[in-house]
C-alpha cells in the first residue's frame, strides 16, 4: 500500500509479468500495472531497449554478453540477472551493444 518513486537511471531492466511489469531497481523488484509497450514509450529511448517479447533492459546495466547456442546470447546484469535475447531482438540488440562499445 505504497509508491516507491523511481528514477530512470535506476532502473536495471523490466519485465512483463500479466497485466503488471516488474522493475527492478536498486536491488529491489517493484510491481507496476501497465504493459512493456506503455512503459517503453515513457523511458529514454537512447538507453533502455527491448531484447525480448517480454524484457527491456537498461543497456547502462550490461555487464556482460556471453554466446549461446544458434547465435543466441545472454547479458548479464550484476551478479545473478543473466537476461536471454530473443531471436526476433537479437540483430538490434547486437547493434544497441556496438554503438555502445
Amino acid at each position: 500500500e505504497e509508491i516507491t518513486l523511481l528514477e530512470q537511471q535506476d532502473i536495471a531492466w523490466l519485465e512483463a509479468a500479466g497485466d503488471y511489469v516488474c522493475v527492478h531497481a536498486n536491488g529491489e523488484t517493484h510491481i507496476k500495472r501497465s504493459t512493456l509497450k506503455e512503459l517503453l514509450n515513457e523511458l529514454d529511448p537512447e538507453i533502455f531497449k527491448r531484447v525480448h517479447r517480454s524484457t527491456i533492459v537498461n543497456l547502462n546495466f550490461i555487464d556482460n554478453v556471453i554466446p549461446h547456442t544458434k547465435g543466441e546470447f545472454f547479458l548479464i546484469l550484476g551478479e545473478f540477472n543473466k537476461i536471454k535475447v530473443s531471436r526476433n531482438y537479437r540483430e538490434a540488440t547486437k547493434e544497441y551493444l556496438a554503438a555502445g562499445a
